[in-house]
């Protein structure tokens, strides 16, 4: 089976931007009740994570309690309501789609102009009602050529918008219609370019595939529409909201299958979605047993990440010139630990973003507790005849630990500082990976020790780094400030392919002037390769799944084993 992701697939701008609006008041807004009026987006999983941030729906402005705070949803509301909720003494947050917004605008000014608004979508639809509300109520609906030769033949000039969700063919189609009918029409095509790119993109990818999984909510409209799309290109169609609905006897009958999903679907129910395909996939081929279930056990117990980590370790002792002696093994041992201890500490969060691995950690969760704390203690037996490496391994251990809990003195955890784990956790790689080495068999001075400390850091907070905007929307949605939440998605690439270019310049230039020893010339070839992959990341031109994430650690083993 070959599985194609449309690059499409997933959240658009505007409920991005809706969604990013809520999790930010859900944060800023602590104290005060947090409503949001009519769900947020069709998504029921995410409509869950909300309400286990406190965020509730309404239905009217009248059930918002006064002071409360009030979210307005990506499809926009009537100005009357707007006008109710201000009359309430409640805040509003207005995250209606700036796409909307326009529309709104565009449909109020030709009413004003004695035009007819014909609006080609669906009548119970929120975003619909809610540009009706612009026209005092006087627009007409229509979706379908029936409801066209039943409008009234008495107007002399209509304007024809559409919802921005719209199935753009029919929108074409009615529009033109109506042109015939009346002798003086106005049409905007007012379907959204990513609604238009994601459809277009169905009906293309359509032609080479044998099945379309197409995974969002029931409710949405959109999402609706791509299955229909890809059903009227003759395409076995599946529409699904979770991963647990894909029957494996089905979807194994196919040799080639498309995924793409809806405006209100995140980024990690996509992913799910391909994990099970891809277990599917590998179902029957003897490589799952050697090569994909052992790789795909060390990616969700984190094993593949501490032997990254153990891989730096290694890289830092050819640095510095020194022997390994028990340094990967102290590095290994320390991050698996820190790892399988914060995914306990923080199970209910794991649970709603990644719920497989949170429910594989549930299951096994007094064994993973022994094997974390095992390999506490082993790391630092390791480092004991070493005072100085002892006591700041036992630092840095007990700083992971209390990472997810909730410190008395300060009130707060240590998770909840902004950008606090994008930070943390590359600074305790390359402190281990670089300072270590040094304790251990002190042979080179302490400036140069400093400079690979720096080095290292840079590599493990790209590394970090590119896992955290993997999570964004997962992360967002349990309350979790990475940096790239902070700095937003595309600064965030920015600030990667700023510190990519800077590491391979920088090991040219070390290894050229002899600090560096002349194999890390080979370490520059991997960062240019690493380049490519954030490229292609940021693209969305690689498929999420085992193999793909499993190279942002691999370029550390990579290293390493060279």
């Amino acid at each position: 089976m070959t599985i194609i992701l449309a690059k499409k697939a997933g959240f658009c701008m505007g409920v991005k931007r809706a969604v990013e609006l809520v999790f930010k008041t859900a944060r800023q807004f602590k104290k005060q009740k947090i409503f949001t009026l009519g769900p947020i987006i069709h998504n029921p999983q995410v409509l869950e994570l909300l309400e286990k941030q406190g965020v509730k729906i309404i239905s009217s402005p009248q059930e918002a309690v006064p002071g409360s705070v009030v979210v307005i949803r990506a499809h926009g509301v009537p100005p009357d309501i707007k006008k109710q909720l201000i009359e309430r003494n409640v805040f509003v947050v207005d995250a209606t789609c700036p796409r909307v917004l326009m529309v709104q605008q565009l449909v109020k000014r030709y009413s004003q102009k004695g035009y007819q608004v014909i609006i080609v979508g669906e009548k119970k639809h929120p975003e619909v009602k809610g540009l009706c509300g612009y026209v005092q109520g006087q627009a007409l609906v229509i979706n379908n050529e029936e409801e066209v030769k039943k409008l009234p033949l008495s107007f002399k000039k209509i304007i024809v918008v559409a919802q921005t969700t719209q199935n753009e063919v029919l929108f074409k189609k009615l529009a033109n219609l109506l042109k015939r009918r009346y002798p003086e029409v106005k049409v905007f095509n007012t379907v959204c370019n990513s609604t238009h790119e994601r459809q277009e993109e169905v009906r293309k990818i359509a032609k080479n595939v044998e099945a379309f999984i197409v995974v969002g909510g029931k409710m949405s409209g959109n999402t609706r529409r791509l299955a229909q799309i890809a059903q009227e290109e003759g395409v076995k169609t599946y529409h699904i909201e979770t991963e647990e609905e894909l029957v494996s006897s089905e979807i194994k009958q196919f040799k080639k299958v498309a995924v793409t999903a809806g405006a209100s679907t995140p980024y990690w129910l996509i992913r799910r979605v391909i994990f099970r395909l891809e277990d599917l996939l590998m179902a029957d081929k003897p490589s799952r047993w050697i090569f994909y279930n052992p790789l795909k056990w060390a990616l969700m117990t984190n094993f593949w990440a501490a032997l990254g980590g153990a891989s730096l370790a290694i890289i830092g002792a050819k640095l510095l010139n020194c022997t390994l002696s028990k340094l990967p093994f102290i590095a290994f041992a320390y991050l698996w630990a820190m790892h399988l201890l914060n995914h306990l500490t923080d199970l209910e969060a794991t649970k709603l973003t990644d719920p497989t691995r949170g429910h594989f950690f549930e299951k096994y969760y007094i064994l993973f507790w022994i094997m974390g704390l095992g390999c506490i203690i082993f790391s630092l037996y390791l480092t004991w005849p070493i005072l100085p490496a002892f006591f700041i391994l036992l630092f840095l251990t007990f700083a992971g630990i209390i990472y997810n809990i909730k410190i008395p003195v300060l009130k707060l955890k240590l998770k909840n500082l902004p950008g606090s784990k994008t930070i943390l956790v590359p600074f305790a790689w390359g402190f281990i990976s670089a300072f270590f080495p040094f304790f251990l068999k002190p042979s080179s001075p302490p400036l140069k020790a400093f400079l690979v400390f720096a080095y290292l850091s840079i590599l493990a907070f790209i590394r970090t780094c590119c896992f955290d905007l993997l999570d964004i929307q997962g992360d967002q949605m349990v309350g979790r400030e990475t940096l790239p939440i902070v700095l937003g998605e595309k600064n965030s690439f920015k600030l990667l392919y700023i510190l990519v270019i800077g590491a391979i310049f920088l090991t040219v230039i070390l290894t050229y002037i002899n600090t560096f020893p002349k194999e890390a010339y080979f370490y520059s070839l991997v960062l240019m390769g690493f380049l490519l992959y954030l490229w292609q990341m940021e693209k969305k031109y690689l498929r999420p799944g085992v193999i793909s994430e499993a190279l942002i650690d691999g370029q550390f083993i990579l290293m390493a084993l060279f």
